[in-house]
């Protein structure tokens, strides 16, 4: 429900989130220079931070909207990664039922558009936007100690396993459909990005089985 991340540029991250792609700009979540906006039931925060810092987030998108998605991103200019390991922009994920395309903002976190089969389609609507997105379903954390990190997760906040997910000792995803955080060894790289990841703090509320659950790694 709520994601704070740090960035170096939140006033370049306006321009393109607010501004270019059309999120509804909300007041920041502080006093600072920070930007906030709503992406579907999401609220995100960039707060000023570490220059180098850089993430992996994942905003999920009704299974029936992905070309839309894909159109509309690319109308705005943005450059959709294309992977020659994948052969094209659009990343299947049979194992997941799911499908995504990523891309890079000005601040060089990599983000990724995910269609869900287990999220139900929309059928006919208006017109593609920004406010047609569900919401953020995955963000990336970092750590040294994968399973360490399961583990607090499942004892502390309740949260299991990603049912269609093998979880390792390098990658792990904690969640549902809905909401996955993914764990990942220090110096992984992410799927499509060109930088491995590195710990930068981060803020996450979340709902799991009904209750609110908040996370702070600074």
């Amino acid at each position: 429900t709520e994601l704070t991340l740090s960035t170096p540029e939140p006033a370049e991250l306006r321009k393109f989130y607010s501004e270019l792609l059309g999120f509804q700009e909300i007041p920041a979540a502080s006093d600072s220079d920070g930007f906030a906006f709503k992406c579907g039931h999401t609220r995100v925060n960039f707060i000023p931070g570490d220059r180098d810092a850089k993430y992996h987030f994942a905003i999920n998108v009704h299974p029936d909207q992905l070309i839309n998605a894909i159109e509309w991103i690319q109308s705005r200019g943005v450059d959709l990664i294309n992977s020659p390991e994948h052969k094209g922009i659009l990343i299947d994920f049979p194992n997941w039922w799911a499908k995504s395309i990523y891309f890079y903002d000005p601040a060089n976190n990599i983000v990724e558009i995910i269609a869900r089969g287990a999220l139900g389609v929309v059928g006919n609507t208006s017109k593609f936007s920004a406010q047609s997105l569900v919401g953020i379903s995955e963000i990336g954390i970092v750590t040294d100690d994968v399973p360490a990190m399961r583990e607090w997760i499942a004892t502390t906040h309740g949260v299991q396993g990603f049912t269609r997910h093998k979880n390792t000792d390098e990658f792990s995803a904690m969640g549902d459909d809905h909401g996955l955080l993914l764990l990942t060894q220090t110096g992984r790289k992410w799927l499509m990005a060109n930088f491995e990841a590195k710990h930068f703090p981060l803020a996450i509320t979340g709902e799991h089985a009904g209750r609110e659950f908040r996370m702070m790694l600074p």
